[in-house]
């Protein structure tokens, strides 16, 4: 699913006049941008894990993923420069974990804001301010506008799953509260896989609603739970080109 941004761009400068094309240019190239930020991060966090155990000393090419791993943890907990460079790798690949989530979290923001402007929402009574925009202040304008109901469904969409939930919580806990702790893990069972695990947590929303969630993957929460959410976000977008074909 590809969203031609240039092509949006195009469409309201010709309807909407340049006030309105201009004040979606720069989200539009952000939208593009922070979408390549959060894939970046998440093979980086990868990649340096990957290298890291490759290089250590005592875990061989052919060892299966869930081996090289188990190998890579206990090693991490000894004295010594391979342990060091272990527990290094891991710092920076959390680090990018977190840069990843957040940087497609700011997705959601970005894409409202192209909403807003696309479909005039200046000119409504009761609009938030630009400065107060989301995914659900922006839902709650456009269930106020029949004509656009197909963008507004696309975005509850995005507020109803279950990866979204887990982003929002992700980002919000580790960037005001505290951090949420992952590290190097491995499963011998029918799975048989490793990498950097994140453990559960539990968070309440802006509005009381207390949530749990159990320990994942950072390789599936990095990629295939993040592309859902934003391939959810580009078809909120599709919508809004489709509004001038």
């Amino acid at each position: 699913m590809k969203w031609e941004l240039k092509e949006l761009e195009d469409a309201v400068r010709n309807t909407h006049g340049a006030q309105y094309a201009d004040a979606i240019h720069e989200p539009l190239q952000s939208f593009a941008w922070k979408s390549d930020m959060a894939y970046f991060h998440a093979c980086e966090a990868e990649q340096i894990l990957k290298e890291a155990v490759a290089a250590t000393l005592g875990i061989n090419d052919h060892d299966r993923q869930s081996i090289a791993i188990g190998k890579a943890v206990i090693f991490s907990a000894a004295p010594g420069e391979a342990g060091q460079l272990l527990r290094l790798a891991q710092f920076k690949a959390e680090s990018h974990i977190i840069a990843s989530a957040q940087a497609l979290h700011s997705l959601c923001d970005i894409v409202c804001h192209v909403v807003y402007w696309v479909y005039q929402l200046d000119t409504v009574p009761n609009a938030p301010a630009p400065n107060r925009l989301n995914l659900y202040s922006t839902l709650r304008s456009l269930n106020a506008l029949p004509q656009y109901a197909t963008t507004a469904s696309l975005i509850q969409a995005v507020v109803d799953s279950a990866e979204f939930t887990y982003l929002a919580a992700y980002v919000n806990t580790t960037k005001h509260k505290s951090l949420i702790s992952s590290s190097m893990s491995a499963s011998f069972g029918p799975e048989d896989r490793g990498g950097i695990r994140i453990k559960s947590f539990s968070y309440i929303d802006p509005v009381g609603n207390h949530h749990h969630f159990d320990s994942k993957w950072a390789y599936d929460f990095l990629f295939q739970e993040n592309q859902s959410v934003r391939l959810k976000l580009v078809a909120v977008g599709k919508s809004l080109s489709d509004q001038f074909t």
